[in-house]
């Protein structure tokens, strides 16, 4: 067979049926690109190898050097399969295993809403304590001031990135011993497969409307972890992807010549570049300071990124395929939020502000009853009279709970419209089922746990199981709290004091900045205001939660929302606690915590009443 064009293509083979191709580069100037010699000749047999390069026939490779390039975890017409499939199936299985999880978990609270021992716990009771110990345990860096995620999470990261690297590194040799081998050397090869099969679950981790977790049974702001860290990961199978081309290309002094030559040289360059920006300038220290400028870069760079990176795998195999789920996933995530917030807000609903102390705001929205929200939900608040701000949503807590009466405001700056976007968040289990409630709160993570309450005051009169309800709440100044003395009084009113005991701290003039360091009852001055226990200083956090957990012997719920120390203060003993039930020496039977952060849900501090 001849090529008639400039240069010349034949095949021939020998008498042990040995293929041979004689080329010249003019004919297909680029068809030894970025893949092995074979891979613009699908259709021929593998088990014949071509020296797409030299003038003229290749020397052939040993018995050996053939069967490895088409053995598996080797063979780079399998990759995808081997290394991209792979790593989408445990990204699956995780999945899976998180949904079978929250199954048994539900159908574990119906049974125990339907039963009334108080025993000492069962197996299973242990089991679920020891998972959730690992779900509250978290770890601190005093000296930086870090809080670690929960150890749940970071037992699962380590998971994600132990696996990785063990599809990365196990198979062996991570370059062709025979440049004749092929121009991709195998690790650069199984290392893009594993990027780009990591991408779709890394951008969904990042959607407010998101799929893993309403699989995972969980918010989408506690999944952010799990997009920051998985990006990460992205990033380092990419370097891992791209030097080694270097590495190659530089010793067999083709480097300059394939970078002007190859679209995948510079466009690869061009994907890693915004890549490394994101990766970079998402850490805390940066994302957290100057949030607002950071989200708008982060979506361009997104965008440059996403762009750069469809257009240099070019259609390899299966590459698009997962551009395609990303973009199915992503848009149809994206699509919902737009037509719910639409469906619920029409052209804007009306809005009132108020401003409250400690740099709080108060906003009131007249809502129409199609939307419907749990206690503990946040919405995002997209104000449409603030000009530039249009274009940017606020998270709001909301601090009312579903009822037919609407509050009134006093302090009013300004009225105006606004779309809501949500709800959001929520807690897994339903508060009434427990035998005891514990909710906790510091400044304005208030708002998260006042709704809570009078949720459970609803649930009191429908004889709900829960009978002892404890409010804790530490407030800077008695201002601070002025805006839920209201809602106190109406659960003291509807409670009484044998159900309900309200804990007020004021924290103002302690030296002491960190939560649940001290024994705020031993040093502060304590005093009773109408049903209410107001303390000068701040609460014994781990203290309180191992009486509470001594003196009932039945279901506990913890519900807390503050700042990083005091949240760091409740996981750690709530963990305590669980490690004590999975130990068999816990007097309860089951402890469940839900937590709320400020850098999750309220940033600045901000509520929201329907």
């Amino acid at each position: 067979m001849e090529c008639r064009t400039p240069g010349e293509l034949e095949i021939s083979s020998d008498s042990s049926s040995n293929v041979y191709l004689s080329w010249y580069p003019q004919c297909f100037p680029d068809a030894h690109l970025h893949s092995p010699q074979l891979s613009y000749f699908p259709h021929m047999p593998r088990n014949h190898v071509f020296n797409l390069e030299s003038g003229g026939p290749k020397e052939m490779l040993t018995d050996a050097e053939n069967k490895l390039i088409r053995s598996k975890w080797h063979d780079w017409y399998q990759a995808d399969w081997d290394y991209g499939q792979t790593t989408l199936a445990f990204f699956c299985t995780g999945i899976a295993i998180m949904l079978l999880l929250q199954i048994v978990s539900k159908f574990r609270a119906r049974s125990q809403r339907r039963s009334t021992s108080t025993g000492l716990p069962s197996g299973v009771d242990r089991i679920v304590a020891a998972c959730r110990y690992a779900a509250a345990r978290q770890f601190r860096v005093r000296k930086f001031d870090w809080y670690s995620p929960p150890l749940g999470v970071v037992v699962a990261l380590c998971g994600i990135l132990t696996f990785l690297m063990a599809l990365l590194l196990s198979a062996r040799p991570y370059y062709w011993p025979n440049d004749n081998m092929g121009d991709s050397p195998p690790i650069a090869t199984r290392a893009g497969w594993m990027s780009i099969a990591v991408m779709p679950f890394m951008i969904i981790f990042a959607t407010k409307v998101n799929w893993i977790g309403i699989l995972a049974g969980t918010s989408h702001e506690k999944l952010q972890t799990y997009h920051r860290w998985t990006a990460f990961f992205m990033w380092i199978t990419s370097l891992v992807h791209t030097f080694p081309y270097i590495i190659n290309l530089t010793r067999m002094g083709m480097m300059q010549e394939e970078y002007e030559t190859s679209s995948f040289y510079w466009t690869g360059i061009a994907a890693l570049i915004p890549q490394t920006y994101l990766v970079g300038l998402s850490w805390g220290i940066f994302r957290n300071r100057y949030y607002e400028i950071f989200k708008k870069l982060h979506f361009i760079a997104s965008g440059i990124f996403m762009a750069a990176l469809f257009i240099h795998v070019d259609f390899t195999l299966t590459s698009w395929d997962y551009f395609w789920a990303t973009l199915g996933l992503y848009s149809t995530s994206w699509l919902i939020r737009v037509l719910r917030t639409h469906y619920y807000s029409g052209i804007g609903l009306p809005a009132i502000v108020e401003t409250l102390p400690d740099n709080m705001l108060k906003v009131s929205v007249q809502i129409p009853d199609r939307l419907k929200w749990t206690p503990g939900q946040n919405v995002f608040i997209r104000f449409l009279g603030l000009g530039p701000h249009f274009f940017s949503s606020h998270p709001f807590t909301v601090a009312s709970i579903p009822t037919e009466d609407r509050r009134s405001l006093d302090l009013v700056l300004r009225s105006m419209r606004v779309f809501i976007d949500g709800p959001y968040g929520g807690l897994a289990f339903s508060l009434r089922d427990f035998d005891a409630v514990y909710l906790i709160a510091g400044g304005s993570g208030a708002s998260f746990t006042v709704p809570l309450l009078l949720d459970l005051i609803q649930g009191y009169k429908a004889g709900m199981v829960c009978k002892r309800i404890v409010y804790i709440v530490a407030v800077k100044t008695t201002e601070g709290m002025a805006w839920m003395d209201g809602d106190l009084a109406v659960a003291q009113q509807a409670l009484g004091d044998e159900i309900l005991d309200v804990q007020i701290y004021v924290t103002d003039g302690d030296r002491d900045s960190n939560v649940g360091e001290e024994d705020a009852n031993s040093k502060s001055v304590s005093e009773k205001e109408g049903a209410s226990t107001h303390r000068l200083g701040r609460p014994d956090l781990p203290l309180m939660i191992f009486e509470a957990c001594k003196v009932n012997n039945g279901r506990v719920a913890f519900a807390a929302c503050g700042p990083d120390s005091l949240l760091y203060d409740v996981r750690n003993a709530v963990a305590d606690r669980q490690l004590a039930i999975a130990d068999g020496f816990g007097r309860c039977k089951d402890v469940y915590l839900h937590t709320e952060s400020f850098g999750s849900v309220i940033s600045p501090p901000t509520m929201t009443q329907f």
